[in-house]
């Protein structure tokens, strides 16, 4: 190997090791994700952990406590309030009339419990057990609530067990969809 720069091994050396784990019969373990770690409001472009302190570079102005991708703000403090962590888009959000909120937009988890692209956040700050069934698509965009009916618009074609093309009404407490179908 004499005459090769060592900048030129660094990359046969990386691909070889890629090659061999990936070919191991060995089990892989997966990573525990921190939720406790801070997050930057940009783009992250290097990471490296001394002892006990992470640090980082990148294309950021700020770092603060992951709060997922809905978050009230207290009306008179600013402050935001704490809510179960949602994972992935926030679209849309309606109140219930009791406090607590419907969110919808394209997520799969919100307080760690699997619910996909809607869900309804008690006053308390927990995650009802309201789960319209469905395929909810990609997104729902729009939500509305008016007495004891949901009504959302998106991309989905059947939600709380009924055959919806894009626009439903749903029972505010079963998740189940109503007769109205403007299909």
């Amino acid at each position: 190997m004499l005459g090769r720069s060592t900048s030129s091994l660094c990359p046969l050396a990386l691909a070889l090791g890629v090659a061999l784990g990936l070919s191991s019969p060995g089990p892989a373990f997966s990573q525990a994700i921190d939720s406790t770690l801070w997050v930057a409001n940009g783009q992250v472009n290097a990471v490296v952990r001394v002892g006990g302190t992470i640090y980082i570079g990148g294309q950021f102005t700020q770092v603060g406590p992951a709060t997922g991708a809905g978050v009230p703000l207290d009306a008179s403090t600013g402050l935001p309030e704490a809510l179960p962590k949602i994972v992935g888009m926030v679209l849309a959000v309606a109140p219930d009339g009791s406090g607590g909120w419907y969110v919808a937009g394209s997520f799969t988890y919100v307080g760690g419990l699997p619910r996909t692209n809607l869900a309804h956040i008690l006053s308390d700050h927990t995650v009802s057990s309201w789960a319209p069934a469905g395929d909810m698509g990609d997104h729902v965009y729009a939500l509305a609530v008016s007495g004891g009916t949901v009504y959302v618009g998106g991309d989905f074609t059947t939600v709380g067990g009924q055959t919806r093309n894009g626009i439903a009404a749903l029972d505010a407490v079963t998740g189940l969809a109503t007769a109205w179908d403007p299909n």
